[in-house]
C-alpha cells in the first residue's frame, strides 16, 4: 500500500526525553515531582537539582529524574549511579532513562540495543507508557532482538491505550506491515493515522492524507485528503508536497485543455516545494518535467541540475538518468568520464538499464580516465539533504473540523 512511498519518511525514531512531547505542567509526573521537572524542562537545572536531590533519598523516581539533570550537566559517572540505582530500586522512570543511555550511547557508555531492550521492557511492565512506546518499537525493528511485530503491536497497543500520538503513530506503523502471523490491517491502520493526525501529529497527517487519496484503508477523498496533506506541509513534512504533487498529476485528463495544463502546472509547483526543501524522488519528478516540457518551458540543463541533486542523495533513477545526460551531453556539454562514474553508481545500486549503458559508455573514454571513474564511485557516499531526525517530530496545533 503506501509501503513503498513510506521510505521517503524517516523511520520510527526512539522517544527520546522531553523532545517536546511532555506536557509543560508536568502533569505526566507524579505530584511530588512537577516542581522539580518543570523547573527541569524550563532549563532551570540548578533549582531542578536541588528539589531532586532533596527529595530523591526517599523517592527512586526523583532520583531517577535527578539523573536525567545530571546528565544535562556533563556529570555522566553520577547520572549513571542515580538512574542505575534508581532502577534497582524499581522506579519505572530508572529503567526507562537507564534504557535511553544504552539505546542512545550516552554519557559515554557504548550503544547496547539488547541492554535497552532489557530495560524498556522492565520500564514498560511497570506501566512507563513512553518505554512501551520504545519497546514496541525496539520488536518493530528487531533492535537487540529478532523482529517480531507481534510483541510490537502488543506493546505498542498497551502504549496508545491513552490516545498519546506518539504512541498511536508508532502503532500504525506496526499495523500497516505483515511478517509472520501479523497482517497488515490497512483499515484499522487508516484509523489509527486519523486519530494521531486528528491529535497533531504530521506525519500521521501525510499517511492519512495519502490513504484518502489512494483509497488505501480508506474511502477515496481527493478533497480530505489535499486538507491532510496541506495540514502535514504546512507543519514541516515536505513529503506531504510531493505527495500532492501526485494528486494533481494523476488526475484524468478532461476535454478542457486549459484545466489539464493548470492541474499539471499545480503539480510541478508543488513538486518544485518538495524538490526545495531536500526531498530526492520529488527531485526527479522535477528534473523530468523540465526535460520533457511538462508544466514547465523545456530546459534540460535545469532538469540536468535536478538529476544531480537526487543523484547525490543516492536516488539511483537520477544517477542513471545523470549518468545518460553527461555522457550523451543531453544538456550542452558532454562529460563522459563523469556519465561513467554515475552510471556505474547507478549500476551498483542495483539500478537495473545502467549496466549496458555503462559497458557503451566505458568504450568511448580512455582506460585511465575509466579507472579513475570507477575510483570515484567507489567513494561515492550518499549524502541526503534531509537528514534523519533524532527527535519525535512536533505536534502541530490540532487541525479544524
Amino acid at each position: 500500500m503506501i509501503a513503498a512511498r513510506a521510505a521517503l519518511l524517516a523511520a520510527l525514531l526512539l522517544a527520546i526525553p522531553d523532545a517536546g512531547a511532555q506536557p509543560s505542567d508536568a502533569s505526566d509526573v507524579a505530584p511530588a515531582l512537577r516542581g522539580s521537572v518543570m523547573a527541569y524542562r524550563a532549563g532551570d537545572l540548578f533549582t531542578a537539582e536541588a528539589n531532586l536531590r532533596r527529595l530523591a533519598p526517599d523517592n527512586p523516581d526523583a532520583e531517577a529524574w535527578l539523573g536525567v539533570v545530571l546528565l544535562d550537566r556533563g556529570l555522566n559517572r553520577e547520572a549513571l549511579q542515580a538512574m542505575q540505582h534508581a532502577a534497582d530500586a524499581g522506579s519505572a522512570e530508572g529503567a526507562h532513562r537507564l534504557a535511553l543511555v544504552f539505546a542512545q550511547g550516552l554519557a559515554g557508555t557504548p550503544r547496547n540495543d539488547a541492554r535497552a531492550l532489557e530495560l524498556f521492557d522492565k520500564a514498560a511492565a511497570l506501566g512507563n507508557q513512553r518505554a512501551q512506546v520504545n519497546v514496541g518499537i525496539l520488536y518493530y525493528r528487531g533492535q537487540g532482538t529478532q523482529r517480531d511485530l507481534v510483541l510490537a503491536r502488543s506493546w505498542l497497543e498497551k502504549a496508545a491505550a491513552g490516545n498519546d500520538p506518539y504512541a498511536l503513530y508508532a502503532l500504525v506503523r506496526a499495523m500497516d506491515e505483515t511478517l509472520g502471523p501479523a497482517e497488515a490491517d490497512p483499515v484499522r491502520a487508516a484509523d489509527l493515522y486519523r486519530r494521531a493526525a486528528e491529535l497533531g501529529h504530521p506525519l500521521a497527517a501525510l499517511r492519512y492524507g495519502m490513504a484518502l487519496g489512494e483509497g488505501a484503508g480508506a474511502k477515496k477523498d481527493l478533497v480530505a485528503a489535499q486538507r491532510w496533506l496541506i495540514y502535514a506541509q504546512k507543519n514541516g513534512v515536505p513529503e506531504a508536497a510531493l505527495a500532492l504533487g501526485d494528486n494533481y498529476a494523476r488526475t484524468p485528463p478532461s476535454r478542457d485543455k486549459a484545466q489539464n495544463d493548470k492541474m499539471l502546472q499545480t503539480a510541478i509547483s508543488w513538486y518544485e516545494a518538495a524538490a526545495q526543501a531536500g526531498v530526492a524522488s520529488a527531485q526527479l519528478k522535477l528534473a523530468n518535467a523540465y526535460v520533457a516540457g511538462a508544466g514547465v518551458a523545456r530546459d534540460p540543463a535545469q532538469g540536468q541540475r535536478w538529476y544531480l541533486r537526487a543523484a547525490q542523495q543516492g536516488l539511483p533513477e537520477a544517477e542513471h538518468a545523470l549518468g545518460l545526460f553527461l555522457t550523451g551531453g543531453v544538456a550542452g556539454t558532454a562529460d563522459p568520464v563523469e556519465g561513467y562514474k554515475w552510471l556505474l553508481i547507478a549500476e551498483r545500486a542495483g539500478y537495473p538499464d545502467s549496466r549496458s549503458v555503462r559497458e557503451k559508455a566505458a568504450e568511448q573514454i580512455a582506460e585511465r580516465d575509466r579507472k579513475r571513474a570507477e575510483a570515484q564511485a567507489q567513494k561515492f557516499a550518499a549524502m541526503p539533504e534531509r537528514p534523519a531526525e533524532d527527535l519525535p517530530p512536533r505536534l502541530g496545533a490540532p487541525p479544524r473540523p
